[in-house]
């Protein structure tokens, strides 16, 4: 190498190492300087609170509505006397009835329906006290007296009713007069109490039924036949005490068997 060669290495030594020295800084720079990227910052939606819905009420019920359907249940009234001895008080046997419907009632039997004087007799009429039941065996006609004996038992059963403050019931006839042909109907029907010599075929006398009542319209009180009978039993007993009526309780029957005496 010669002299001139060396020289020039050596001048331009400085200058490369300089040159090398800048792409090493401005490279470690431009690391140093790069931006990092930010983190993205995700704001995680928080739902809004649901508001509960306040739950319905319990209902209110009624002291009465036991089953929850808001129909109150009906009561019971109970009429708080002790029963009395029917068979004992009301004991006129059928001879006394049969003598007393033939001294003032008709005098003679009707053969059939279709051959009832009706100038004899009253035609006996629902009211406001009294129902007629299905009259199979029986027409609704009595004698004067005994139609009015009717209506007084049953006006009286009314008021006494109202007068101890029960529910209000109807009483039902069950039986009135009876012709020939009614009997021997009666009789075949397998009934042994049908008589040709029976009080019912003279006008005066009629069943009271008392295993069954009446009634306009049901309310929320009620009570039961036996308990109505307490009542219709004192009203019977007042008006054969009175000299009124002759009065016979018939198990079999279920009924009163009552034999006007006017």
């Amino acid at each position: 190498m010669t002299k001139k060669h060396k020289t020039l290495i050596v001048l331009l030594t400085p200058f490369l190492l300089g040159f090398l020295l800048g792409i090493l800084v401005g490279g470690a720079c431009s690391k140093k300087e790069q931006p990092v990227a930010e983190e993205t910052v995700v704001q995680e939606e928080i739902p809004e609170p649901v508001q509960e819905q306040p739950e319905d009420p319990e209902p209110v019920l009624e002291d009465d509505d036991v089953d929850g359907t808001g129909v109150s249940a009906a009561r019971e009234v109970i009429y708080d006397v002790r029963r009395m001895a029917y068979a004992t008080i009301f004991d006129d046997i059928n001879d006394l009835h049969l003598e007393k419907a033939r001294e003032i009632g008709l005098k003679s039997v009707p053969e059939k329906r279709d051959a009832i004087d009706t100038k004899l007799l009253v035609k006996v009429e629902e009211s406001d006290y009294l129902s007629i039941d299905e009259l199979r065996y029986s027409v609704p006609y009595l004698t004067a007296g005994a139609a009015a004996e009717l209506n007084r038992i049953a006006k009286a059963f009314n008021d006494s009713l109202t007068r101890k403050q029960l529910p209000v019931y109807k009483l039902v006839c069950s039986s009135i007069l009876r012709t020939e042909e009614d009997v021997a109907r009666l009789r075949k029907s397998g009934n042994p109490n049908a008589s040709d010599n029976s009080a019912h075929c003279y006008g005066t006398t009629f069943d009271i039924t008392y295993t069954k009542y009446d009634r306009d319209e049901e309310t929320d009180e009620f009570m039961q036949p036996f308990e109505l009978t307490k009542v219709l039993g004192e009203v019977l007993r007042d008006e054969k005490n009175a000299g009124r009526i002759l009065v016979k309780y018939e198990r079999k029957e279920h009924c009163f068997h009552i034999t006007s005496c006017q």
